[in-house]
């Protein structure tokens, strides 16, 4: 199931950051953000209006994005209140701040952040993180897969790659395309909690069915799924999904870490 609220996001975020300062679409771009909780209720018109431009640029914009018209665009960010709520209900887990005390929150949040880590001591599997790294290293297709956080350090660690010289394609799990990754020998799917796994389901099956490789990185050993992957990553102990975050940016760097050493060790001659 595709998440079009999110894929809105996206699209407005890359006009924005990709577009000059004096474009329309980029004016349009920011309205649209700007009025997004009434946007469902906001007529052509009032949107011209509010990004100093005209109806038929708005249609364009519109169309440029992909969408067929502007009543589309409007059904589509209805959803955006349950999407901000799904996505901050997350941020919100342990680092519930209530103004009065703030302090002890924080410092147990921090407490739970570092014990999380700690208990990375003497957990770390070298050999199988150079084993999958040898598997990239021998893949000519690789699939990367993450959703919210991890998606954003999976993109890292492909922008990583790809200065590597190993080509990656990014796909956000919440915007699956059972079309999209037809080359792929070797699929990465980087998830904390592996809260994300089941519902990815049908491309689990769909790229194992076509023997492609799958690999898992996550620190929940009990996913059900479990079974598909041909290597399994565990992050150390299964604890809160804050600390997990910050364990998988440690074995993100772990992992580009020792592919540069093991592949590109000419470079520190």
């Amino acid at each position: 199931m595709r998440n079009y609220n999110s894929e809105l996001y996206l699209k407005l975020q890359k006009i924005i950051n990709q577009s000059d300062t004096n474009d329309p679409y980029r004016a349009i771009a920011k309205t649209l953000i700007e009025n997004i909780d009434k946007f469902e209720h906001m007529t052509i018109e009032k949107m011209a209006l509010l990004s100093f431009t005209s109806t038929s640029t708005i249609s364009r914009f519109v169309r440029s994005m992909g969408y067929r018209n502007f009543i589309e665009l409007k059904e589509l960010s209805k959803s955006s209140k349950v999407n901000r709520f799904i996505s901050m209900n997350d941020n919100l887990e342990d680092l519930k701040f209530d103004k009065l005390h703030d302090e002890e929150i924080f410092d147990n949040y921090i407490d739970i952040i570092c014990s999380s880590l700690k208990r990375l001591k003497g957990n770390m599997e070298f050999k199988k993180i150079d084993k999958i790294n040898e598997m990239i290293y021998s893949s000519e297709h690789i699939s990367i897969y993450g959703f919210l956080l991890p998606g954003s350090l999976a993109r890292h660690y492909q922008l990583s790659m790809m200065s590597f010289g190993k080509y990656c394609e990014y796909y956000d799990l919440s915007n699956l395309d059972l079309s999209a990754p037809e080359k792929s020998k070797l699929s990465l799917f980087f998830s904390v909690d592996g809260n994300f796994i089941e519902s990815s389901r049908e491309i689990i099956v769909k790229a194992k069915a076509k023997g492609e490789k799958l690999v898992l990185i996550t620190q929940n050993p009990r996913i059900r799924l479990s079974n598909m992957f041909d290597e399994i990553l565990y992050m150390g102990d299964f604890d809160s999904s804050k600390g997990g975050r910050y364990k998988l940016m440690v074995f993100i760097e772990v992992m580009l870490n020792r592919y540069y050493l093991t592949y590109y060790h000419d470079d520190l001659v």
